[in-house]
């Protein structure tokens, strides 16, 4: 069907038209409505025609024309492309010599067009420009389904038609006019249309709206506006629009709705944003290989989005992934001895991964393997040393490590003991030949390396027991004082020290004895008997040493020409030795001067 006002096709069961609002009358409607009209002008004759409208006449009339004009022009359909004569009207003289119908009436055609010329085709009215009335040519009436198209008979008479139900129509239009106009303009009022925005989620219409709303209108929409802002944010979080467009009308409101605290919903937003351009970037760098600046940007997704759950399933992937990825090169690392940069791959993931179990785990086990291999190191190291006697190296080497372990401490104490009984060997040597003061300085030379070892004191103060004492450092313990401190000289000047001088005197004193002890510390008594040079000439002596009372040694006939006599004697630890001089005179005036020179203790 066709609306009648405009000529717009009309969908199946309409009631107003889509395009002019008008409601839609039904042609039996129309019908109907020109036969009522008919029936109470029975006044009028059959053949009288309407009353052409003329330039110059009331516009009013005009319509009920045009509704006339479309009403016959529908009941007279063309026949071969010529016009059909009214029913009715005398016969007028056919065109080119042809028989005229009997019922044409004789004004059916201006007498203008009675001299021959051609009757145009009537045209349907036109109300708006590209919109017609009529139908197209060969295009059937539309009408419903149910209507009855009648074969036209030319022979049949033809009713006219009366335009009395247009007065009837015509303000029912007029009225259905200004109602679809009235409702087009609230319709499209600016909140009408802002509210079918909102509903629709019309942004850009939302936006290009707001600004055409009066400064009451928008008061009346402060409240309304917190909540539609917070719906924006929903929908931009869901992915139901964009960030710039949802930005924007945020924007757009916060400035025309300064008292709507929209400040929150436009941080929201820019949170939401931030959140979720983290979450795009956090996928980029996990599908390059990138675990750790993954997991970072998949931290920084807020729970107020969307993809936080996402987020956080991603981030204990990529973390596991990671985490071994980390053990991983820490233990090929370790395998080729760097453990500091298996350590260092370590302790750098805990920027990602925090205080992991694991993590810890693997550090503690590679720390104690770098300690494990840098103690065996210095113990093949020390040991080196070690075997080649050098203790003082190993211990050294040892004590200066940069690492505590039990296993060093152990082995340096196991080295000093290996130090201290190789000295005393050492010594013992040294004093196995008499040599006790190289033995005492071996010792002593311990204590740097052994510090204050009983058994290293005891040993020095034993070996220099056994140093060589010389008897004029001692006192005697009985018999005679004999004078000591001058050098003695033979009869061929040979010069003597460090000894012991006995005078011998005819008569006075004849024979001189001195006694010390020992006290078992010495094993020999040495040191060199000679007759002194001033001696007389008949002069001769005897010397005898008596160790713990018993003779062990006598050198008798020891003259000034006798020269020097050595005495080597072993004392074997004596508690008391006695030494005796006896002289002998051939006059009064003999006397003579016997030198113990060197005399000494010793082991």
């Amino acid at each position: 069907m066709f609306c009648i006002y405009c000529g717009s096709t009309l969908p199946e069961g309409a009631t107003k038209c889509d395009v002019c609002g008008s409601p839609v009358v039904l042609p039996d409607a129309v019908r109907a409505a020109a036969d009522a009209a008919d029936a109470v002008d029975t006044a009028a004759p059959e053949d009288a025609a309407p009353a052409e409208v003329k330039a110059g006449d009331d516009e009013s009339d005009a319509p009920a024309a045009e509704a006339e004009t479309a009403i016959n022009a529908e009941a007279a359909p063309e026949a071969d492309g010529e016009a059909e004569p009214a029913p009715g009207e005398d016969e007028a003289p056919a065109h080119d010599g042809e028989p005229a119908a009997e019922d044409t009436p004789e004004d059916a055609f201006p007498e203008e067009l009675s001299s021959g010329e051609q009757l145009p085709e009537p045209q349907p009215p036109v109300y708006r420009e590209g919109y017609s009335l009529m139908p197209q040519e060969n295009e059937p009436i539309p009408y419903g389904d149910d209507y009855v198209y009648e074969e036209y008979d030319e022979d049949k008479p033809r009713k006219k038609r009366s335009l009395k139900w247009l007065w009837i129509a015509l303000p029912i239009a007029v009225a259905v006019i200004a109602t679809v106009v009235g409702i087009a303009v609230w319709f499209n009022a600016p909140m009408q249309r802002l509210t079918r925005a909102l509903e629709e989620n019309d942004y850009a219409a939302v936006t290009q709206i707001l600004p055409q709303l009066s400064e009451e209108e928008l008061r009346g929409m402060a409240d309304e506006m917190q909540t539609y802002a917070e719906t924006v944010v929903e929908r931009y979080n869901n992915g139901e629009t964009d960030y710039t467009t949802a930005y924007e009308l945020l924007d757009r409101l916060r400035r025309l709705f300064p008292d709507s605290n929209l400040d929150t919903a436009v941080d929201r937003i820019e949170a939401l944003n931030a959140s979720k351009n983290a979450f795009n970037e956090a996928q980029y760098l996990e599908e390059s290989g990138e675990a750790a600046g993954a997991i970072s940007r998949y931290g920084e997704v807020i729970e107020d989005d969307t993809n936080y759950e996402a987020a956080q399933a991603r981030i204990e992937a990529v973390r596991a992934a990671y985490k071994e990825q980390v053990l991983e090169e820490a233990q090929s690392l370790a395998d080729s001895k760097d453990y500091r940069g298996a350590q260092a791959v370590l302790l750098n993931s805990s920027d990602v991964l925090g205080d992991d179990p694991d993590i810890a785990a693997k550090l503690e086990e590679l720390q104690a393997a770098e300690l494990d291999d840098y103690v065996e190191g210095l113990l093949k190291t020390a040991q080196g040393f070690a075997d080649e006697g050098d203790y003082a190296g190993a211990i050294q080497l040892l004590e200066d490590a940069t690492r505590e372990d039990d296993r060093l401490t152990e082995q340096i104490e196991t080295y000093r003991q290996q130090y201290k009984e190789a000295v005393l060997d050492e010594a013992a040597g040294y004093a196995d030949n008499g040599d006790y003061e190289s033995a005492v300085s071996t010792l002593e030379g311990a204590y740097d390396l052994l510090g204050d070892d009983a058994d290293i004191a005891a040993r020095i103060d034993e070996y220099e027991a056994m140093f060589p004492v010389l008897l004029t450092d001692l006192s005697p313990s009985g018999g005679t004082d004999c004078d000591s401190g001058w050098t003695a000289a033979d009869a061929a000047g040979n010069s003597y020290g460090n000894g012991l001088s006995f005078a011998l005197y005819p008569v006075i004193q004849t024979s001189v004895e001195t006694e010390y002890a020992p006290g078992g510390q010495y094993r020999l008594l040495s040191g060199t008997w000679v007759v002194e040079g001033d001696s007389a000439e008949g002069f001769s002596a005897t010397v005898r040493v008596y160790v713990d009372g018993s003779l062990q040694y006598e050198v008798s006939t020891l003259t000034r020409d006798s020269g020097a006599t050595d005495m080597s004697l072993v004392i074997d630890g004596a508690q008391t030795v006695r030494i005796e001089v006896e002289g002998s005179f051939d006059s009064l005036r003999s006397t003579g001067y016997v030198y113990l020179a060197d005399a000494t203790f010793s082991n």
